[in-house]
């Protein structure tokens, strides 16, 4: 039974022709479009963080095959929840799985099949309408990374992904890390999410999945994918990446609804 929609209405429009309006105005029209190993989505409503995402994805060929790594919001376990319950259901239609490669994570010894952290959690949702806008035919395997997760094992889980993928002839395979960056308040919450951004976004330019899961911790930065976006930086480095770049960055007082003492920030990467 395919994932319905549980942000659509609040996050993203939920009719079919305004939601690809929407991703449409986000979406630079001069653009082009390259193959890429990795990339770092954010996942909040669009109003907020649909320009970053536009103008990330503008920049990359979406394949046929995309692994989702999520964050979880509302579950602390199991540490790597592989979703196997189907297609996922947005306006712009299903997205359905990349069987072969849910399988092969299936017997990951580190992940296990359990969809129960993929029901409520927006962070997945919000990024594949992106992917279906780009490239309707996407596949999808999806993990969600849960804050039981060590850093060790989102190493192992990032160094075995080409092998895995390879033999399941995923090889040219996207990897998608969803997580928005800094979430602070007071009257210096837009100086601060600057700041702590910035050292985040370099750890990530420099490959370093250690890096940046050091200075999340020793810094206090509150990047709520720093578990998926660890073991993507991972992958990417087994795969062979050499760049680390910077698409697009905002943060919640860009936008017109946003203001306020509350602020959150906003990165689109890509790994090549």
């Amino acid at each position: 039974m395919a994932r319905q929609p549980v942000v659509a209405g609040q996050f993203y429009p939920a009719d079919a022709a305004r939601l690809r309006s929407a991703i449409r105005s986000y979406t630079p029209e001069a653009a082009e479009a390259a193959p890429a190993l990795g990339v770092l989505s954010p996942h909040a409503g669009y109003t907020f963080s649909g320009p970053v995402a536009g103008r990330t994805f503008a920049q990359v060929a979406v394949p046929d095959t995309v692994l989702l790594l999520t964050p979880s919001h509302s579950f602390d376990r199991p540490a790597l929840a592989l979703w196997t319950g189907g297609a996922w259901g947005t306006p712009l239609g299903e997205a359905a799985m990349h069987e072969a490669l849910t399988e092969a994570l299936a017997f990951h010894p580190l992940t296990v099949a359990d969809d129960r952290p993929h029901l409520p959690e927006h962070s997945g949702e919000v990024v594949v309408p992106f992917l279906q806008y780009h490239n309707p035919q996407v596949r999808l395997a999806v993990i969600c990374v849960t804050a039981t997760a060590t850093r060790e094992q989102l190493k192992q889980l990032g160094a075995s992904l080409p092998g895995l993928l390879a033999d399941c002839g995923a090889q040219d395979a996207l990897i998608v890390a969803s997580s928005d960056m800094s979430h602070e308040s007071g009257f210096r919450a837009l100086e601060v999410v600057n700041r702590n951004d910035a050292l985040a976004i370099e750890q990530m330019e420099a490959l370093d999945a250690d890096g940046l899961y050091e200075v999340c911790r020793s810094e206090g930065i509150t990047m709520c994918g720093v578990l998926p976006a660890t073991a993507m930086l991972a992958a990417v480095v087994a795969r062979g990446a050499t760049e680390g770049r910077l698409a697009a960055r905002a943060t919640s007082a860009d936008s017109p609804m946003g203001g306020g003492s509350y602020v959150v920030g906003y990165a689109g990467m890509i790994f090549r």
